[in-house]
């Protein structure tokens, strides 16, 4: 029987990357983690931009559990899923805060501003308006609070044997990743050697030599003013910084 992978993730912390290198690597089958294609067809055509979605993960958490960008179910829910008993791997990626609250900034999906783009420091102090399919609160107080709430969540995998990535690990070491996967959960390789996936996801201008020179040189602190470092230090929860081996900055 082949194997099935659920990956949690938030936005921009290279899940899509991390599918890419596990279908190119993996005997294991992907559940998918956002909506079919007939879904954001039929989204084009209806009025609204998100209840759907929602609608359509309100409907199907008994076999897909959950959207990948949303808040890890509890504990009982996933429990009462017979899709746990088929010897499911569950995994999830991690950014480092003060990289992935940039990246969120610059594209912040459904969330929208309100008189125009706010600068970056104004951004980390107001309240964030979350989707259903986040499974979180209606408004949290800010998007710090969204990186701590879904990364919270990753922790719970732990208790189903699941496994916690990180972002920068994933693109230090791709290899190391796959292995790390494969071997946490006994899944077969498709080759003996190891395939990368070279190009971006997302920007074509971009590949994974220029993410793994960005992130890993962490030149991403060029723009990280020290109000913003402020800011994040003083909200973000420092039992997950440590769990994931994160830096606090500005101490």
């Amino acid at each position: 029987m082949v194997r099935q992978i659920k990956i949690y993730g938030e936005r921009n912390t290279n899940t899509n990357y991390l599918e890419q290198l596990i279908r190119l690597n993996l005997d294991v089958t992907q559940i998918p983690g956002v909506v079919p294609r007939y879904v954001k067809t039929i989204q084009k055509v209806l009025p609204g931009k998100e209840w759907l979605r929602n609608r359509y993960f309100s409907f199907t958490p008994y076999r897909n559990l959950g959207w990948k960008h949303g808040r890890v179910l509890s504990e009982p829910d996933l429990r009462h899923f017979d899709i746990l008993n088929r010897g499911i791997c569950l995994v999830s990626i991690t950014k480092n805060p003060y990289s992935w609250l940039m990246s969120l900034y610059r594209k912040p999906y459904s969330h929208q501003y309100r008189g125009g783009k706010p600068d970056f420091e104004t951004f980390l102090t107001t309240p964030w308006k979350t989707v259903a399919r986040d499974n979180c609160e209606r408004v949290l107080a800010s998007p710090v609070e969204l990186w701590n709430i879904k990364n919270a969540s990753y922790l719970l995998l732990e208790n189903f044997d699941g496994l916690n990535l990180t972002t920068e690990s994933t693109v230090q070491d791709p290899q190391a990743v796959i292995e790390k996967i494969s071997g946490h959960f006994s899944i077969e390789r498709l080759a003996p050697g190891f395939l990368n996936y070279e190009k971006s996801t997302k920007d074509s201008s971009k590949d994974f030599t220029w993410y793994q020179d960005f992130y890993l040189n962490e030149k991403w602190r060029n723009d990280l003013s020290e109000q913003a470092v402020a800011i994040i230090s003083r909200s973000v929860d420092q039992d997950l910084m440590r769990h994931f081996g994160y830096e606090m900055l500005g101490e």
